[in-house]
């Protein structure tokens, strides 16, 4: 899929040319994209704070609209992040208006289950899961952080757990490896951090 200033579209990636009906248009200005835990659901947001799930035919890649939902405060959702399981799929979205949301995905239908502080200060700021922690011990994120932290929220307690410092500026994306061993933050200076798991040492 293919993001523009309104609207989504499927495209083949061999011919470069638009697949016939894989064009939807979305209200407002888009900012972010991403599949859900299948393919055939996109996740669309905008800048006020508007969140869309936008259904894709896996052969045809047509696209359709379906309701959409709201985060509180409104602002523009500059972060999407979705997980699978938990029993229930999950989604993340960061809006400037200072807040990670967290939601559950019940048939394409988002419910609001926490939100957690962090300073955004309008940047397009990002946050991703957790999966190992996610998987195993509930709903944990990391995200970066206006005043050049890094920090590491647990969703479930709407609170953060962990602060990183080393930045000295804006903190605009972060990332782990997929055993969690490796976290690496990016700040608006062109810095980039790498961040390893101590692993805990038992002392004679």
């Amino acid at each position: 899929a293919v993001v523009s200033t309104q609207s989504t579209g499927g495209y083949n990636l061999s011919t470069g040319k638009q697949l016939s009906g894989s064009r939807e248009k979305i209200s407002n200005s888009l900012t972010c994209l991403e599949f859900g835990p299948n393919s055939s659901i996109v996740w669309a947001s905008n800048n006020k704070g508007q969140i869309f799930a936008v259904s894709v035919h896996p052969l045809t890649c047509q696209m359709k609209k379906m309701k959409g939902s709201a985060v509180p405060g409104g602002g523009s959702i500059v972060s999407l992040a979705v997980r699978a399981g938990h029993p229930t799929p999950l989604l993340i979205a960061s809006s400037t208006s200072d807040y990670i949301f967290m939601f559950t995905i019940e048939k394409e239908v988002l419910l609001l289950q926490r939100k957690c502080a962090v300073r955004l200060n309008g940047l397009p700021i990002r946050s991703v899961f957790c999966p190992i922690a996610t998987a195993n011990r509930g709903a944990f994120t990391v995200s970066g952080c206006a005043d050049g932290s890094v920090l590491v929220f647990d969703m479930e307690k709407g609170k953060a757990v962990n602060k990183l410092q080393g930045h000295s500026c804006p903190v605009y994306a972060v990332c782990l490896s997929y055993d969690e061993s490796v976290l690496v933050s990016a700040d608006s200076s062109g810095t980039v951090i790498v961040w390893q798991k101590k692993e805990p040492t038992c002392e004679k």
